[in-house]
């Protein structure tokens, strides 16, 4: 797990996931951002990494696990959107690696240079 309840309450002053489910949450949310990175983070060590790199992932994690809390049920949904009448709703999220998350998770993630596909 690359970040812990006291950085997510503290640091990231998160407070959507319920302290029950909040040590699940952010592990299945650092096993999906190593989908995310290839396992390059994996692969290096979080520990080896630099602080910054370190700080962006914490920062994609708690992003992620508050994303999969708040929009869970409808992420692995067939549909993308749907329309009745003048009524259109389009789920708006993006797909790498089979994990969707939202633009801002990459962005952070794009910033560790650990999400490139190139070796």
């Amino acid at each position: 797990m690359y970040t812990d309840e006291t950085y997510y309450k503290d640091t990231f002053k998160g407070s959507i996931i319920s302290d029950d489910e909040l040590a699940n949450k952010l592990e299945r949310a650092s096993d999906q951002i190593d989908s995310l990175t290839f396992n390059r983070i994996v692969g290096k060590g979080f520990d080896n990494l630099t602080s910054f790199q370190q700080d962006k992932i914490k920062k994609a994690v708690c992003l992620h696990a508050d994303f999969v809390e708040q929009y869970g049920e409808y992420i692995d949904m067939p549909l993308s959107g749907f329309s009745a009448g003048s009524i259109s709703v389009n789920f708006n999220a993006n797909k790498v690696n089979g994990i969707t998350t939202t633009q801002e998770v990459i962005n952070y993630l794009n910033q560790t240079g650990l999400t490139c596909r190139r070796l």
